[in-house]
């Protein structure tokens, strides 16, 4: 099963706003970085049920760019289900995606939507971002941001998904700043310069002067 190791089966992720307008913002959020800003964050992928390619269903993979409206396809994998029978389940999306080493967060607004076309969810290389994923999907919710995109910024700065979900559900929304700690060079100074006496030469055969 393509899940994160102890992580509950992931329900489809729903939102009040309409389909358009979710898919719209969810896309924006993902091409400028999860908080509308040029943050890098973790690479992530649309992934979408299409049946307008070939005879049968096909999972195509679409890759969210910065600056673009709309997600661009970069691969399709063919499900072997003929397009005459209805959509193929979640579980044969999952296991198909596994053979790729992604994880999948389920949601039925991501990616394009057609009248051929039918989103999954949200797919990423690290477990960790989409286990970070499920676990802060009401935090991510209520401030209006999507659950793998905060996720994706949060892992992009390092932070594993336990450490990053204790941050978020105390308000902590995007990864504080790293500080790393640079000596302040000290300013080089040469040691104090001392004035020696000149030397006396002692007159040879003669006892050197005792000092008083």
């Amino acid at each position: 099963m393509n899940q994160p190791t102890g992580r509950p089966r992931c329900s489809p992720h729903r939102s009040p706003r309409t389909h358009d307008d979710h898919h719209d913002r969810a896309t924006a959020r993902a091409c400028q970085g999860p908080s509308g800003d040029r943050t890098v964050t973790a690479p992530v992928l649309a992934v979408v049920w299409c049946r307008s390619v070939g005879s049968f269903w096909t999972l195509e993979l679409h890759q969210l760019c910065r600056g673009a409206r709309h997600p661009t396809p970069v691969d399709w994998i063919n499900s072997g289900v003929p397009i005459t029978q209805p959509q193929p389940p979640e579980a044969l999306a999952r296991e198909l995606l596994g053979q790729r080493r992604l994880w999948l967060f389920c949601d039925s607004f991501a990616g394009p939507h057609t009248g051929t076309r039918h989103g999954i969810g949200y797919a990423a290389g690290d477990a960790d971002l989409i286990a970070l994923a499920h676990l802060v999907a009401n935090e991510a919710t209520q401030t209006g941001r999507h659950p793998v995109m905060l996720a994706a910024q949060w892992v992009a700065a390092g932070f594993s998904a336990e450490t990053a979900a204790k941050w978020i559900r105390k308000g902590i929304h995007s990864p504080p700043p790293t500080h790393q700690h640079t000596p302040t060079p000290q300013p080089t100074t040469s040691p104090p310069h001392t004035t020696r006496p000149s030397a006396v030469p002692i007159p040879t055969g003669q006892p050197a002067p005792l000092a008083e």
